[in-house]
């Protein structure tokens, strides 16, 4: 209904925006770790990809790099998490400890590669503006969520209707590959023909996809010294992830 679209529009423009103004007024010149917190917060992927290219202009400490781009996907499992609790209170309450479970390794994982080694003077970075001062409250920001949130709303329907659960799991998959909220916030706000559970493993499944792009993508966009840690970081949260999602399989 447009209902479900204004308030689904609205939540995540808000949640982005509160974002948004930390960032810019609040800790204007932060360093690396908090760039990932807050940018995670708004878009895990955008800040992935803006920090391996960020990385590429210096060689010094890519542990720092790796540690903000983790943490940035840590903030997208408390956001995902955060949505699922304002429009699906009762499966975000039976998924807690999976979300818990994921946001703490993603946490441990950072401060490994933060703390684990001492400081030099080489690690001090400049981190003014490394993400774009972008009001995610732009109109056609959130139209495009908007036609998104439609699309995915006829995509999913259609997939339950002719391929049932399987179907659902083989497209939570792929959407992971694109952008997973406008697909998340469908599903949770859904009245979907499907279990509790079901939805639970949809969104780990998607996460887990998302998760993959976005190591691809630091490998990819960042500097070669960035990619032994990129591959230990998510190579810890993918397996983890993956374990959930093969628990949540057996509890169906």
């Amino acid at each position: 209904s447009p209902y479900k679209v204004w308030l689904a529009t609205v939540v995540i423009s808000g949640i982005s925006y509160l974002s948004y103004i930390l960032r810019k007024f609040v800790f204007p010149d932060a360093g690396l770790l908090i760039t990932g917190l807050f940018g995670g917060l708004y878009s895990s992927t955008a800040t992935t990809i803006i920090l391996a290219r960020k990385s590429k202009e210096t060689d010094s400490n890519p542990r720092e790099y790796a540690a903000a781009i983790i943490i940035a996907t840590a903030m997208m499992f408390l956001r995902i998490y955060i949505l699922l609790l304002i429009f699906n209170p009762d499966v975000g309450i039976s998924c807690a400890p999976w979300f818990l479970l994921l946001f703490f390794i993603s946490l441990g994982t950072a401060y490994y590669f933060h703390y684990r080694f001492k400081k030099t003077k080489k690690s001090a970075i400049v981190t003014k503006n490394i993400l774009e001062d972008k009001n995610p409250l732009e109109f056609k920001v959130a139209v495009v969520f908007a036609l998104l949130y439609v699309f995915f709303s006829f995509v999913t329907q259609y997939t339950l209707q002719n391929f049932g659960t399987q179907g659902l799991n083989v497209l939570s998959f792929i959407v992971g590959f694109t952008d997973i909220d406008p697909f998340l916030l469908n599903l949770f706000q859904g009245k979907y023909d499907v279990t509790q559970l079901l939805i639970g493993m949809a969104t780990f499944q998607a996460i887990l996809s998302n998760n993959i792009l976005k190591m691809f993508y630091a490998k990819t966009l960042g500097n070669r010294l960035l990619s032994k840690y990129i591959f230990q970081g998510f190579g810890i949260i993918i397996i983890a992830n993956t374990c959930v999602i093969l628990i949540l399989h057996l509890l169906q």
